[in-house]
C-alpha cells in the first residue's frame, strides 16, 4: 500500500483493508485478530473491528507518530493564529462599519 493511498484511509479502516496491506487473508486477519494478536493495534468496536492507520504507517512505512506533547504543541500553535485573525477580521469589520456609518 502507497502512502497515498494511506492518506485516503484517515485515521482508521477496517480489518479488511488492513489485512489487505498486510498480505494477510481476511479469514486469518478475523482469527487473529479475535485472538488479540493482530500484528498492529486493532480496536473493536462491538462485532466490528477499526485498525488505526497510524499502526499501518508504522508498519508499511516505517513512520511513527509524533509525541503527544509535540502535536499539543502544534495544536496550541494554531489556536493562538486563529485567535489572532479573528482579531484582525474585528477590527477589519469594526473599520468597514465604521467608514460605512461616515459616509
Amino acid at each position: 500500500m502507497t502512502r497515498q493511498e494511506l492518506d485516503q484511509l484517515g485515521v482508521a479502516t477496517d480489518l479488511q483493508t488492513a489485512a489487505e496491506a498486510l498480505g494477510i487473508s481476511k479469514a486469518a486477519a478475523y482469527k487473529l485478530a479475535a485472538a488479540g494478536e493482530f500484528p498492529i493495534r486493532v480496536i473493536r468496536l462491538g462485532t466490528r473491528y477499526s485498525v488505526p492507520t497510524s499502526g499501518l504507517r508504522e508498519a508499511l512505512l516505517g513512520e511513527t507518530p509524533p509525541p503527544a506533547d509535540e502535536v499539543l504543541a502544534r495544536l496550541d500553535l494554531i489556536a493562538e493564529t486563529n485567535n489572532e485573525i479573528v482579531r484582525i477580521l474585528r477590527i477589519l469589520a469594526l473599520n468597514s462599519t465604521q467608514l460605512g456609518a461616515t459616509a
